[in-house]
């Protein structure tokens, strides 16, 4: 995207600075004129901009955000588009994010990360009672203001809370992403309390729990193994953070915190004992934490969950039990048989199973976005063999499943062969040569070389108008296939103004849209008045764009003329058309100038001497 700074957006919201740029969006640092106050401007890059599906998704975004607002949570203004621009103004947070601080000073302490933690799980709980999930909690989107407070921002991947929201495909930030989105692509606020146990995770040991060469591989840790307690990497972190982290990260969501706001009491209590030298463990904790509850119930989009034995029984969890019934899943028998059946089922790593239909039919599961083991691991069991094959992907990420064939929700016979195809990442192509062509040409010739045609800006250039200039990517250039290339077209050239008149020169430069300005100079070669030189503001010019015409204002330097003999009036006008100041030292009177001669001149004749300069001639 073109810098914005200078640009006045909805005729409201002056554009300042770049904040930040994203593979979504570009985040500004703007002024809003109306209310005379610092804002945040997120504008969706142009070739998104074009694509219903993701400015509705944008939209979504605004309206969700707007509904929230609480002092730990970055504040939704506005939202709207201007031309080609779809923007969302949000509060300005002037600070760091928690990345940076985590960056530059390494590791926290107990006491630091529970002072950060408290205020944006108080944040993220006002979101869960809203009804709306964040899905994306990682330190980059935590921001830590100048004046200490903690916000949560960006609900790029925010969606209304239902008993289990469907994300289609695995989305977030991979090294926070809860097992059920890695195996299922299945959330609720449980995943958002996952993500929030690993960020607590790394604020303590400095290191995120799980890691690998590429995303499949931290996703498929995520999926099949437990995040240690802290002090396994780093000793000294006190028992209970261990205890409230390996609650928070259980793989099993029923033995997490149902939401933040059942999270956030034992999160205070916890930072309240810790600063008081306190040795609580958590289900002490718990048990005050649930007496000064003021609810019995949980609502969250229409389910209601009873705060009771169940919450009790999830906050006793411990890595060593972590696969183990806890006393809150007390059920009549069938619920026990049928919870422990799927645990089991959830530990062999398979996040689907469908029964065979009649005849020994099977459906088809939808995989995409699921990495391969995910896809073996949900067919194999069904009675379907996998072929695998390889193929380039725009969207989904290299390792994970872009389709298969038969496509999700085919009915197929047992033991059929299913293809199941695996993303490569983008496909690389090369930027074509330069045509010398008209814009329509240019684009079928990007179009044609998997490239799509961007912004078109016109410039004025030696090449006929017209034509194409030059593509935003140098040619020859390896990039990802569908990526953004613009085009430079030619408004033909800016004519040649030199050693014309200045305001001659002035109007045919604007008839061409140009914005002119003026800057005198000397010139030994060229007259006063005369266009010296013409210089644009860039090589090429935009349409639009500005040229300074320098404009002389004759030579810097005079050689004096002998003036001795001459009439003091004939000696002032000749050396002042020179440009130069005369002072006439006599003791006449000026009725006598066109009579009485000059006797002699101060610089001396055929001096050089700077033009406004002063000449003393005499008459005595």
């Amino acid at each position: 995207m073109a810098d914005l700074a200078g640009r006045l957006i909805a005729s409201r919201y002056l554009v300042q600075s770049l904040v930040a740029s994203g593979g979504m969006a570009s985040v500004y640092r703007a002024r809003d004129s109306v209310l005379e106050r610092e804002v945040a401007l997120k504008i969706i890059h142009p070739h998104l901009a074009t694509d219903k599906s993701f400015v509705e998704k944008f939209r979504r975004e605004a309206k969700m955000a707007a509904k929230l607002s609480h002092p730990n949570l970055v504040n939704v203004f506005d939202q709207g588009t201007d031309g080609e621009i779809t923007f969302l103004v949000m509060e300005f947070v002037p600070g760091i994010t928690l990345r940076d601080a985590m960056n530059d000073f390494g590791l926290l302490d107990a006491s630091r990360t529970l002072e950060i933690i408290e205020p944006l799980t108080a944040g993220l709980a006002a979101a869960h009672s809203a009804g709306i999930l964040h899905r994306d909690l990682k330190p980059e989107n935590i921001f830590l203001d100048d004046n200490g407070n903690v916000k949560l921002g960006d609900f790029g991947l925010a969606r209304a809370i239902t008993q289990h929201t469907e994300t289609g495909s695995v989305v977030g930030t991979v090294a926070y992403l809860s097992p059920e989105l890695v195996t299922r692509g299945q959330a609720d606020a449980r995943s958002d309390i996952y993500s929030l146990g690993v960020m607590i995770f790394e604020m303590l040991t400095g290191r995120q729990p799980f890691e690998g060469e590429q995303a499949v591989q931290v996703a498929y840790q995520h999926a099949n193994d437990r995040v240690p307690a802290p002090s396994s990497i780093k000793p000294g972190v006190p028992p209970l953070l261990d205890e409230i982290v390996l609650w928070a990260t259980a793989r099993n969501p029923k033995d997490r915190p149902a939401n933040a706001r059942e999270l956030l009491p034992v999160i205070k209590r916890a930072r309240s004992d810790l600063a008081r030298g306190l040795t609580t463990n958590l289900e002490d904790i718990a048990k005050t934490a649930r007496a000064n509850w003021d609810e019995d119930f949980v609502a969250l989009d229409g389910a209601t969950e009873v705060i009771d034995e169940q919450l009790l029984g999830q906050l006793e969890y411990r890595s060593e039990i972590a696969t183990k019934l806890t006393k809150a899943n007390r059920r009549t028998g069938r619920l026990l048989v049928l919870f422990t059946f799927l645990a089991v089922f959830a530990s062999a790593g398979s996040g689907w199973w469908f029964a065979t239909g009649p005849g020994g039919a099977a459906s088809v599961p939808e995989l995409s976005g699921r990495s391969l083991e995910v896809a073996i691991a949900a067919l194999e069991p069904i009675g379907l063999k996998v072929v695998e094959q390889q193929e380039h992907s725009l969207l989904v990420p290299v390792g994970f499943v872009t389709r298969t064939d038969p496509p999700a929700g085919s009915q197929v016979s047992k033991q059929s062969e299913i293809t199941v195809f695996v993303s490569l990442g983008p496909k690389q192509v090369l930027v074509p040569e330069v045509p010398d062509a008209d814009l329509s040409e240019a684009q079928a010739l990007l179009t044609a070389s998997e490239l799509e045609p961007g912004v078109v800006t016109s410039f004025f250039s030696t090449v006929a108008a017209g034509k194409v200039i030059a593509f935003s990517l140098a040619s020859g250039t390896e990039t990802n296939q569908g990526t953004v290339v613009d085009i430079q077209i030619s408004l033909g050239e800016l004519p040649d103004v030199r050693n014309n008149g200045a305001e001659q020169a002035k109007q045919e430069l604007q008839a061409l849209g140009v914005v002119v300005t003026e800057s005198l100079v000397f010139s030994d070669e060229v007259s006063k008045g005369l266009v010296v030189a013409m210089v644009p503001e860039s090589d090429p010019l935009k349409e639009g764009g500005s040229v300074r015409l320098d404009v002389s204002k004759g030579p810097e330097f005079a050689t004096l003329p002998n003036m001795v003999g001459e009439t003091v009036a004939a000696a002032k006008r000749a050396l002042e058309a020179l440009g130069l100041a005369v002072t006439v030292d006599t003791d006449q009177l000026t009725s006598s100038y066109g009579v009485v001669k000059v006797a002699r001149q101060s610089p001396a004749p055929g001096q050089k001497v700077r033009v406004g300069s002063t000449v003393t001639i005499y008459t005595r």
